[in-house]
């Protein structure tokens, strides 16, 4: 792969749609991100353009807690954005790590939250507050970053009017499941699930769907802390109030209630932090303020080890910048696919919760559906890929037209798939995205053709290119 004025090093993450590599930027000898869009899949205009929208919005941002963009571009097939390269990690990855001292947790949200501010003040709402997309610099910095849904609240009617929702379940306020605009109080609620999980540990609401998890986030009381941290419970409950009207009004608000817990002794202030024996932003625990004959006796166990490997990861450059709400896949793994034939039978029961309209569980099902398809999750894995989510919602709604779209739509990504793995003389994987995708549209005539043409596993790259070009001619 070639981006002119850079030089790749590595693969840091891959997702359906787009890559992240270390490169080089040659003019100025420095490491940056680069993430590339590949459009030879066949994407849409509208995802190529959200794509660039990312790197024009956070170019239009100049904040410390915002990461810096430093190009787009085109070369090629190829749409690229070049960015900070930043080697602390992810929020997600430290939180699976270990529960945060109170004044770590809240510094972190004040600092997001002042990202958030300049963000909002320019009138662009992230949509995607979620740990994955905020990062952390060497020094332990927080960096908001991956406004790939992000909107101007001045044009926010592409994604809302047509009932459709974006955002991560698990962080996603209440009302970015319905149709209509969103502003920056979206952004607090999913920072206060976001503090809620770093003074817990555990999620603030789990449920055994991601659509019972998403009726929960509208319907379910503000979550409770545990004993203990009473004193920040005002905090989550004005952060996650389900009316937009009863939290924060701004960014710049919630900035001024930790300030005034601080000031009430709730929170410590930064230059305590400083010097407490809490574990600081770096993950390493700081040193105790104590006489040493005071300090407890240490010992190296299996968290200090698990940080040691961590820290000594960062340093070789594992973990920085992770791609858009997309799961990680394997290199080269183009989309994931069921490797058995696809059985409905298992789907025949649609259990909808007491009290559900059944407005909500279609407009949650269609979502997924099309997530799932952005990110290239087909058949798999179980339970949570297109093919699944448009099948149930087909249970719900047999008329949808979206539904049914949606369905030919993943036949159509297997079509590409099949060429793609005959160009490349993979012939019996071509035969099973051909067979996957003929049992969801028996009379797609191109796959009918490529079927044909992966019969014959001999025939090589360039005569299977002469047929494919016949074909499209």
């Amino acid at each position: 792969m070639d981006i002119p004025g850079y030089e790749i090093k590595r693969l840091i993450g891959q997702g359906g749609m787009a890559s992240v590599f270390l490169a080089e930027q040659r003019s100025l000898g420095r490491e940056v991100v680069l993430k590339i869009l590949d459009t030879s899949l066949g994407l849409s205009h509208e995802t190529i353009e959200r794509f660039l929208n990312e790197g024009r919005i956070i170019a239009s941002l100049n904040h410390p807690h915002i990461i810096t963009i430093y190009d787009i571009g085109q070369a090629g097939d190829k749409v690229f954005i070049s960015m900070e390269y930043v080697e602390g990690g992810d929020l997600k990855d430290r939180l699976a790590e270990r529960v945060f001292a109170p004044v770590e947790a809240i510094d972190i949200v004040e600092k997001v939250a002042a990202g958030l501010a300049a963000a909002h003040d320019n009138g662009i709402v992230h949509r995607d507050v979620k740990p994955g997309n905020i990062l952390f610099r060497r020094d332990g910095t927080p960096l908001l970053s991956d406004f790939g849904i992000a909107k101007r609240l001045s044009n926010d009617s592409d994604l809302t009017s047509t009932g459709m929702f974006v955002g991560s379940p698990n962080y996603m306020a209440p009302e970015q499941s319905e149709s209509g605009p969103i502003d920056g109080r979206a952004d607090i609620y999913s920072l206060g699930v976001i503090l809620y999980e770093m003074l817990t540990g555990g999620r603030a609401y789990v449920a055994d769907s991601v659509i019972d998890v998403i009726l929960m986030h509208k319907r379910a009381p503000v979550p409770r802390l545990p004993a203990g941290l009473e004193q920040f419970q005002p905090l989550i409950d004005l952060m996650m109030a389900k009316p937009r009207n009863e939290r924060f009004r701004d960014a710049r608000s919630l900035i001024h209630f930790i300030d005034r817990l601080r000031r009430a002794g709730a929170v410590k202030s930064k230059a305590e932090m400083t010097a407490s024996p809490d574990i600081d932003l770096t993950g390493e625990r700081a040193a105790s303020p104590l006489p040493v004959a005071a300090a407890a006796p240490q010992r190296f166990g299996p968290l200090q080890w698990t940080l040691a490997a961590l820290l000594a990861l960062c340093v070789l450059g594992w973990g920085a910048l992770l791609v858009i709400e997309q799961r990680l896949e394997d290199e080269g793994a183009p989309a994931r696919v069921a490797t058995t034939p696809l059985d409905p039978g298992g789907l025949r029961e649609v259990a909808l919760p007491a009290g559900t309209a059944p407005d909500q569980v279609v407009q949650a099902l269609l979502w997924l559906g099309h997530h799932s398809l952005d990110a290239q999750r087909l058949t798999d894995p179980p339970r949570d890929n297109a093919y699944y989510y448009f099948t149930r919602l087909l249970q719900v709604d047999p008329g949808n037209a979206e539904a049914r779209a949606g369905m030919l739509a993943i036949a159509a990504r297997f079509a590409l798939l099949a060429e793609q793995a005959i160009a490349s003389d993979r012939f019996e994987q071509a035969r099973s995205y051909v067979a996957l995708g003929l049992q969801i549209e028996p009379d797609n005539r191109t796959l009918l053709e490529l079927k044909a043409i992966a019969a014959e596993d001999k025939v090589g790259f360039w005569q299977a290119l002469v047929s494919l070009l016949n074909r499209d001619g």
